[in-house]
């Protein structure tokens, strides 16, 4: 155990640094958001992606995507089937990770298949 320079207090070391970031990030991850159908999104609007994550469900694999509503409210979106197919695990970790900053967008139902509508932008 290391001491800090007043001796009043022990210093932390970086293992139990590194123990207390990793039980922060499992906190952070154990936090439940309301989940929300993608048609309760507003068409159009840019919604920030905070996290991404793929989960088992009873039909298979899914994404499920955490965006910001507003400034004081976060939710939990699944995906529909056919784009959760198309993001890879890289995908997943660039958006957890901050590596990159993108919105979901809601785009409405097609008329002819009543497939939600739904794309990944950057906001510029």
């Amino acid at each position: 155990m290391f001491v800090s320079a007043t001796a009043l207090f022990p210093a932390r070391s970086v293992v139990n640094m590194g123990r207390v970031t990793n039980l922060a990030k499992r906190f952070d991850e154990a936090t439940v958001y309301e989940s929300v159908n993608v048609n309760s999104l507003q068409p159009h609007i840019f919604y920030a992606i905070l996290k991404a994550k793929r989960i088992p469900t009873k039909y298979g694999p899914s994404i499920v995507l955490t965006i910001r509503i507003s400034e004081t409210r976060i939710v939990q979106v699944f995906l529909p089937k056919h784009y959760s197919e198309v993001m890879s695990d890289t995908d997943i970790n660039d958006i957890t990770s901050k590596a990159v900053s993108l919105h979901l967008v809601y785009k409405g139902i097609c008329e002819f298949s009543k497939a939600y509508l739904l794309a990944i932008e950057s906001q510029t």
